[in-house]
């Protein structure tokens, strides 16, 4: 007995009534549709059985509905957040979002670049690992494909940028250390990042800025590891109280845990303040006082860019700030 054959776009558009043609724009979902058509349409294919070849279309409209995201490491919750939030933008006009992890190393970053150019991807979102040493590969993805740089940056290439204010999101530590802390009890220390990354560099500028010169600073990476070193060295330095800023949620979870293993009490001996805002931050007990990057938006307006024929731009986005129980607003 013959198998049977697939079922065709005109088998579903007499099913439903419609023309081909409107069945092509509803499961394409490259033009807007009314609801009504669009469920008549999306039922019909479901009881046929109908799938879209997503190769022949992208033969016919050399797109592969696919975008690459290249993320420094997988190992920061903050990464993995901004992941699933681009995954939600993306969804609606049903692109697919790949992700490579470049684990901390510029040739593998490289490597995932040049996979993604090879899958010719419909455009590539990039988180640099270093905002030096990734020009390369921010240069080489921005000539060949529509390159948006996200989070972090490097300067001076045709990539799109959007990400956060960093230095407005320190001027709110600074305004709320101002109105809720006794910095004579609980003075403030930083804990940030080495400054390879356009991110780390920024909070660590605008530490500089809205606070004291003799603010003490401690320089590591962003992760909780990194974090948990830095408590043990504040503690074995002898302090009591302090107010500990971060440059991350990640960090700021690593330095929460020491402090607390070691029995002492936050928020009324230590204040921990984070800086993200997602994900690693619903980790966090007691809950966390951080700086929130406002990543929906953030995710909405790179798809925009993606969708969208014009030059490369930077946009960016004002934080706010989020007050949990390390370090409780002003009265």
């Amino acid at each position: 007995m013959p198998p049977s054959r697939s079922a065709t776009m005109a088998d579903v558009a007499r099913l439903a009534g419609v023309s081909v043609a409107t069945v092509s724009r509803t499961l394409s979902g490259t033009r807007s549709v009314d609801p009504a058509m669009q469920r008549k349409v999306t039922e019909a294919a479901e009881r046929l059985g109908y799938r879209v070849n997503l190769v022949g279309r992208a033969l016919r409209q050399t797109r592969t509905s696919t975008v690459g995201l290249v993320v420094p490491d997988l190992d920061n919750p903050y990464f993995s957040a901004l992941a699933q939030q681009l995954s939600r933008a993306f969804s609606d006009p049903g692109i697919d979002l790949l992700v490579f992890s470049a684990d901390g190393s510029l040739e593998t970053e490289a490597r995932g670049v040049r996979s993604f150019l090879g899958r010719q991807v419909d455009a590539l979102v990039l988180i640099p690992v270093h905002e030096q040493l990734s020009e390369p590969s921010v240069t080489a993805a921005a000539a060949a494909v529509h390159t948006i740089q996200l989070d972090r940056r490097v300067q001076g290439t045709a990539a799109s940028y959007v990400g956060v204010s960093n230095r407005a999101g320190m001027q709110l530590v600074r305004e709320h250390v101002a109105a809720a802390v006794d910095v004579s009890r609980q003075p403030v220390v930083y804990v940030g990042a080495t400054p390879d990354s356009s991110s780390a560099h920024e909070r660590l500028d605008g530490m500089r800025q809205y606070f004291s010169p003799d603010v003490p600073v401690l320089l590591g990476d962003f992760s909780a590891a990194w974090g948990r070193e830095a408590a043990a060295r504040i503690l074995a330095d002898g302090w009591t109280g302090a107010t500990i800023v971060t440059a991350a949620d990640v960090i700021a979870l690593g330095v929460l845990a020491h402090l607390l293993h070691e029995g002492r009490s936050v928020p009324d001996e230590f204040r921990v303040v984070g800086f993200d805002g997602i994900g690693a931050a619903a980790l966090a007990h007691p809950s966390l006082t951080t700086v929130r990057q406002p990543v929906e938006e953030m995710a909405r307006s790179i798809r925009s860019l993606v969708e969208s024929d014009d030059e490369p731009s930077s946009r960016w986005f004002k934080p706010d700030i989020v007050f949990g129980a390390t370090s409780p607003a002003a009265p």
